[in-house]
């Protein structure tokens, strides 16, 4: 959607909108749609984009604004006013930050200048917009930036160099079927043929921007071209009373026809300029108007037109307007030099904490690994005493088997050995006589048993000692 039907869809948006990054967006669109409309309306809906960019601290909605309020201002010829803002915006927009924007706001500037004259300069502001958006892809506007420069070679009345530059926009905007970049760009073509003498390829030219600027509800366009229209059959007039040029190229028909068809268009598009507040309109066609009607023979008119005309262009063409642009061209070098002197100090600054930030960032890293490092080191003095306390505990365990060992065998062996001896004595005793001689044999014999086994268990009793000493860590 475009013009009047992509501004009705909008509106209908606009009354739901949060107060947010998206309204800041609705409102800038609808603000450059309103350009070619109602400036008026525009002018207001970026003021208020503005004040919400603000107040959310957006400093690119804030720097949007201000280019759409140069558009609208551009389109009401206040050329000092649409500088200002221009530059405004520029300030607050680089190459890096926002190419697409930063190129756009440089072509602007560039129509400024195109418009006051400076041919120049306006065609350095093309050529560095169209270097611009060759850099990111940006088809819409490098087929905008080759359209602007084909009228820059046309006011420098280079018509082959400008028809050049018109042919390759042409066809940007027909591959994308862009309507209202195709309406633009007949409007320029049909320019170039009128300075050609070329008045049918003029007339079909602008007779196809025509349409499609009243298609797409565009008044400036209309206004433009119902002028273009009217100035070429004023043209035409002009021309029937110069015999012997050759290299016209003109439709049938009469002076009077010429005339009525010059004054008809042009004053509808100085009416709708006047609606619209298109000032540089209203300049230009009133005086193709006053020429018009002074080759009709109405004298009382062309006064007036001519009155109109001169009165316009004071107000938009004075010397001291010129100078303001002049000053609003050395403000906005001194404020974006400013601008990038900040963004060095700013530079230093991130560098500085960078770097203080990376100081902090390695002691940390040495604190946190030092910490790991003693962690590692306590852990590892534990494991060796862990490994050296399991050493000797593995050896007690061995030590207390082995004497264990010995009890055991002592007492399988021994222990058992002896008592099975006393066993035997004690089969013998001849209980039933106990004068029996052999019964004192017997005697000893128990006793000579009984001493050995006492020796034997003490020394059981001592090996026993021995694991009780090693389990309370005594022998350690």
């Amino acid at each position: 959607m475009q013009g009047q039907q992509l501004i009705d869809s909008l509106l209908r948006k606009l009354p739901e909108a949060k107060a947010d990054t998206d309204k800041i967006k609705l409102l800038n669109l609808l603000s450059i749609t309103y350009k070619t409309i109602d400036p008026n309306e525009g002018i207001r809906l970026a003021n208020e984009q503005l004040e919400l960019a603000i107040a959310l601290g957006k400093n690119k909605g804030v720097g949007q604004a201000y280019n759409a309020l140069g558009v609208n201002y551009y389109h009401k010829s206040n050329y000092t006013k649409a500088l200002e803002y221009f530059n405004k915006a520029l300030v607050l927009f680089t190459e890096e930050s926002g190419a697409g924007t930063y190129g756009s706001i440089i072509s602007h500037i560039a129509v400024i200048y195109q418009e006051i004259g400076n041919y120049q300069k306006a065609l350095e502001y093309n050529l560095k917009s169209l270097e611009l958006d060759l850099q990111i892809g940006d088809s819409i506007n490098i087929g905008g930036d080759y359209g602007n420069i084909g009228i820059i070679y046309l006011l420098k009345k280079d018509y082959n160099k400008a028809l050049e530059y018109d042919f390759k926009s042409l066809a940007i905007f027909q591959q994308l079927n862009d309507k209202d970049g195709l309406a633009h760009n007949f409007g320029n073509i049909g320019n170039v043929y009128k300075e050609q003498k070329n008045y049918i390829k003029a007339l079909e030219y602008d007779a196809k921007a025509l349409d499609l600027f009243r298609e797409l509800g565009d008044n400036n366009g209309i206004a433009i071209n119902l002028g273009n229209i009217g100035s070429i059959y004023a043209e035409l007039a002009r021309d029937l009373d110069s015999p012997g040029k050759q290299d016209r190229i003109v439709p049938q028909g009469s002076k009077k026809v010429f005339l009525e068809n010059a004054i008809r268009y042009l004053s509808e598009s100085i009416s709708l300029s006047k609606k619209i507040g298109q000032l540089d309109n209203i300049i230009e066609f009133s005086k193709n108007q006053y020429e018009a009607y002074m080759m009709s023979g109405n004298l009382d008119s062309a006064f007036a037109s001519y009155l109109q005309y001169t009165t316009y262009k004071d107000s938009v063409y004075s010397a001291e307007n010129k100078l303001k642009i002049a000053d609003l061209e050395t403000e906005r070098e001194l404020a974006v030099k400013d601008k990038l002197i900040q963004i060095k100090k700013l530079e230093l600054v991130q560098k500085r904490n960078e770097r203080i930030i990376l100081i902090i960032s390695l002691v940390l890293v040495l604190i946190v690994a030092g910490f790991f490092i003693r962690q590692f080191m306590v852990q590892k003095r534990r494991n060796l005493l862990l490994s050296k306390e399991k050493k000797r505990h593995l050896e007690r365990i061995e030590k207390q088997k082995n004497v264990m060992g010995d009890i055991a065998y002592t007492h399988s062996h021994e222990v058992s050995g002896q008592v099975a001896t006393i066993l035997g004595l004690v089969d013998v005793f001849n209980l039933g006589d106990y004068t029996d001689p052999d019964n004192k044999v017997v005697i000893d014999g128990i006793a000579e048993t009984a001493v050995k086994l006492d020796v034997i268990v003490k020394d059981m009793i001592i090996k026993e000692n021995m694991i009780n000493s090693s389990k309370t860590g005594g022998a350690v």
